[in-house]
């Protein structure tokens, strides 16, 4: 069996890999995440005029992973080593949600979102030194109104901090789940790896 990598120390996406029973290492790979972010931009920038941000987020998923697995792939000597990196984009149509830089920031974010539907993509890509391949899921989720209920959990949210280390401000398997009304696509594309397709897709890339 080839040693699988996952290039991420993120405990959510450590806990979802372990659902496959395959038998992994943990790995951080550094990148510049906002260099990768603006070349993809700009690659947009070149092409046909866009009319929503949906596209623009489901390639710098793809492209934010690839370079994860690519960074921590160049410190692997063998050639059957499989690395796997991943990265979760929250995206409206018009906006990019990153981390919250602050407090204020994550009320911004889950006030915009509140009553709206928004899509949450995860890119994956698996890589070794012989072949590579690149992949997306996502979701689209929809947050309940913005009534006195959802105020006061989004008050109580950030006061409890977990935005602050979230894409879009929120973290579907924690109490920002109360702030959700639906879902409807891949449940753990939102969590941080759509762990049913990557467990197939490592198995056909093991061969």
């Amino acid at each position: 069996m080839s040693r699988i990598i996952l290039a991420s120390k993120s405990p959510r996406r450590f806990e979802l890999l372990s659902m496959t029973g395959l038998s992994f290492e943990v790995r951080d790979a550094h990148v510049d995440e906002d260099a990768v972010f603006a070349s993809v931009m700009q690659s947009f920038a070149t092409e046909d005029v866009r009319t929503d941000m949906y596209p623009v987020a489901e390639r710098v998923a793809c492209a934010q992973a690839s370079a994860k697995a690519a960074a921590a792939l160049s410190n692997v000597t063998d050639d059957d080593t499989v690395v796997i990196g991943s990265d979760t984009v929250v995206v409206t149509e018009s906006e990019i949600l990153g981390k919250p830089k602050d407090e204020d920031d994550a009320r911004r974010m889950l006030t915009l979102l509140s009553g709206k539907t928004h899509r949450v993509y995860t890119g994956v890509s698996i890589q070794s030194k012989k072949e590579s391949r690149n992949f997306s899921s996502f979701a689209d989720v929809r947050f309940h109104r913005l009534d006195d209920a959802q105020q006061e959990l989004i008050e109580s949210y950030i006061a409890s901090g977990s935005p602050m280390d979230k894409a879009g401000a929120y973290g579907i398997q924690d109490t920002g789940s109360l702030l959700i009304d639906s879902i409807s696509g891949d449940y753990y594309a939102v969590v941080g790896l759509p762990v049913a397709r990557v467990y197939r897709e490592i198995l056909s890339f093991l061969g």
